[in-house]
């Protein structure tokens, strides 16, 4: 009798595979006053009053805005997007999925891990990690972005991968005197 020996293959299904919208849902209204967690950093971050596109003050229409990657201004709020500076997939795959979705909600939701940027630019950057999106970064805005990066890890618990680790270990006058 032959025997026909059949390749085995092993399919490897993470039943923690990531998704944003369910793991991190939308932005959040904590206070109740309906306004999200994007419209209270856009108020926040005004460099002049806002103004709203209804008369509830829910959804904010106008403001003056530093991209924070770009240095550039912006007025219109359909212009801008807010980023997590680590991204919520970086997140998720460093620590995000051994919390509870209540946690990963508030992280994706808390202020200081958040930054105003171009719509587009923040589209480009996606999940993309320190190491990958350094490069768009204009070169008077390094430092603060790597700073910003190491902070919000260290804070969090994230553990960052080599690369965005060398790229932290090449820039040390990021961190002198800062």
């Amino acid at each position: 009798m032959m025997k026909i020996l059949l390749p085995l293959t092993l399919l490897s299904l993470n039943c923690f595979a990531y998704n944003r919208d369910i793991d991190y849902g939308d932005w959040q209204d904590y206070d109740g006053d309906c306004q999200n967690t994007r419209a209270e950093v856009l108020i926040a971050r005004s460099l002049s009053p806002v103004e709203f596109t209804r008369s509830d003050n829910c959804y904010v229409k106008s403001g003056k805005w530093i991209d924070y990657y770009t240095d550039i201004i912006y007025t219109d709020a359909k212009d801008v997007q807010i980023d997590h500076l680590i991204s919520l997939k970086q997140h998720y795959e460093a620590i995000g999925s051994t919390l509870t979705h209540k946690q990963r909600v508030e992280y994706a939701n808390q202020p200081t891990h958040l930054v105003i940027t171009k719509s587009s630019l923040n589209m480009s950057k996606g999940a993309k990690d320190l190491s990958e999106f350094i490069t768009r970064v204009p070169s008077q805005n390094k430092c603060k972005y790597i700073r910003d990066v190491k902070r919000i890890s260290d804070a969090s618990n994230i553990t960052l991968d080599n690369s965005d680790n060398e790229i932290i270990n090449q820039n040390p006058t990021c961190f002198n005197g800062k």
